[in-house]
């Protein structure tokens, strides 16, 4: 594989799936329990899930064109080529100026909270999977797909992430923030981190890909009642799995296993890191203790998790606590949130002041070493 001599890496962007992506690939028997691209009153073409939920094309296809924006209703026509056909990708990318991408889903983040069935929700995956590796080959030096891996049945997530290594996979997505009885400090989990950990596969999560409702969810209050806020405060979802798994000693358990925390910002890693230790010396001597080495929760934290974000100075501030081999940008593009097609300007915005080494690390360097670029 030709190295990458560019300035600049996205460790979060994104593809659109196709129409057909599931009924095509999944087995017949299945076809009509899976996501769908059909027609909506209101939105035009939207994304149809076997729980009733619709979700609109808009905010995970207009980057560039989001400002102002009072209306989700759009169709495929409208969704930008790169997101689906990989050599127009291409295209999109160097007008942005950024040299290779790890790609995640679109809606197939949405695998998570809206397919209840394990057995449907992990043919839905593979099917994805097959479909991402495919899009991948076309730039195997320039795109990096991250497979989806759905936690509901554990048997079968271990099979399929056997199965994505195989495939050269060296990163998967799972439940960002899952259901109280399987919070990521539950020891039934220790056969995933056990084998992520020996395959050398890192595991992401990505603000938005999980079971538990980040929308609503309250009696009478309606989905998108309280949307704003709950979109605010979304990354506390991902803290506090982060947390769990600290102080639950998963970390010290398994030192090789390499976790993501993608597109929550990086602001809050500071006070976050500084609280973790603070709780851990002083409130830990009257709880159980699980973490045993001596090294502090912030050790782990710097040794092991990574936090990907798109613009955000406030957190670009904190580096004399946080450093920077923790940071990891990217475009987000497609979707509304992305940077694109002004990566560059907003990069120099944002990084203003930061020494060249920090710089180099958090654009290129981290995930050039991650993802062996």
């Amino acid at each position: 594989m030709s190295a990458i001599t560019s300035a600049t890496i996205s460790a979060d962007s994104h593809i659109c799936e196709t129409p057909d992506l599931f009924t095509s690939r999944v087995d017949r028997a299945l076809r009509d329990r899976v996501p769908y691209l059909g027609p909506d009153d209101k939105l035009g073409e939207a994304w149809h899930f076997p729980n009733g939920m619709v979700t609109s094309l808009a905010a995970f296809a207009s980057a560039g064109s989001w400002q102002g924006k009072t209306s989700s209703a759009m169709s495929f026509a409208e969704v930008p080529r790169g997101a689906w056909e990989p050599s127009a990708r291409l295209r999109e990318m160097e007008q942005d100026g950024v040299a290779a991408e790890v790609l995640y889903p679109s809606y197939a983040m949405q695998l998570f909270s809206t397919v209840e069935d394990g057995g449907v929700q992990m043919a839905c995956a593979r099917a994805y999977n097959d479909w991402l590796h495919e899009y991948c080959c076309a730039a195997p030096a320039k795109l990096r797909g991250v497979a989806i891996l759905p936690g509901a049945d554990l048997d079968l997530a271990l099979a399929e992430l056997r199965r994505v290594s195989g495939m050269g996979y060296v990163n998967v997505l799972i439940d960002a923030h899952p259901p109280a009885a399987r919070y990521y400090d539950n020891p039934l989990w220790e056969p995933l981190w056990t084998e992520l950990e020996a395959r050398g596969v890192i595991a992401s999560f990505h603000l938005f890909a999980g079971t538990a409702p980040v929308f609503g969810g309250e009696e009478g209050g309606g989905r998108l009642k309280h949307f704003l806020a709950d979109y605010t405060i979304a990354p506390s979802l991902l803290e506090r799995q982060l947390a769990m798994m600290i102080f639950a000693g998963v970390l010290e358990r398994h030192p090789g296993l390499r976790l993501l925390c993608v597109e929550s910002d990086c602001g809050w890693a500071a006070h976050f890191l500084k609280r973790m230790d603070h709780v851990f010396v002083r409130k830990g001597p009257r709880y159980e203790r699980q973490i045993k080495s001596g090294l502090l929760p912030s050790d782990f934290f710097k040794r092991q998790i990574k936090c990907v974000f798109q613009d955000d100075r406030p957190g670009i501030l904190t580096l004399e606590s946080t450093g920077s081999d923790i940071l990891m940008w990217g475009s987000d593009y497609p979707h509304n949130d992305s940077t694109w097609p002004n990566s560059q300007q907003v990069i120099e915005q944002m990084l203003r002041g930061v020494a060249p080494a920090d710089r180099r690390k958090i654009v290129y360097g981290n995930a050039a070493a991650l993802y062996r670029l």
